[in-house]
């Protein structure tokens, strides 16, 4: 019975592992955009709309 025990575990651990990587790996990628509006201090969108 133990070795089926470590088997699971040893499925488990590989499955988080793998979801591990692949989300680290997916929040490394993401790229941070300079909001076009950053010299100009102050501005509120919507008032410039009317």
């Amino acid at each position: 019975m133990g070795v089926t025990r470590l088997k699971r575990k040893e499925a488990k651990n590989r499955a988080r592992s793998s979801k591990r990587v692949d989300d680290i790996k997916r929040l490394r990628g993401v790229k941070n955009i300079v909001s076009p509006y950053k010299g100009e201090s102050g501005i509120i969108l919507e008032d410039q709309a009317n």
